[in-house]
């Protein structure tokens, strides 16, 4: 009878601490299926922004893009072949 009663003690005992770790651990879970959802969130603005400045650059080095700013702020232009002169200068034979 002393055996039951000790077997009737753990199990009364410890069903609240199971039932208290399980609820635990349900809460912990949704804690983070929440902050997993937030960073997935983030992820995709983060993503959304790099694409756009990926843009941004492409266009800010776009040769036409250059070509147009440096007519407008500087009325400077590409020149042709015929109007380039290469000079070259060299340190000759000078030891």
């Amino acid at each position: 009878m002393n055996r039951n009663y000790a077997l009737l003690f753990v199990v009364v005992f410890s069903l609240p601490v199971f039932l208290g770790i399980n609820a635990w651990q349900s809460n912990e879970a949704g804690r983070i299926r929440h902050e997993l959802r937030q960073l997935e969130r983030e992820q995709q603005n983060l993503i959304e922004e790099g694409r756009e400045l990926a843009a941004e650059i492409a266009d800010l080095l776009s040769i036409d893009r250059l070509e147009r700013e440096a007519w407008e702020r500087f009325r400077m232009r590409r020149l042709s072949a015929e109007e380039l002169t290469l000079v070259i200068i060299g340190r000759g034979n000078a030891r």
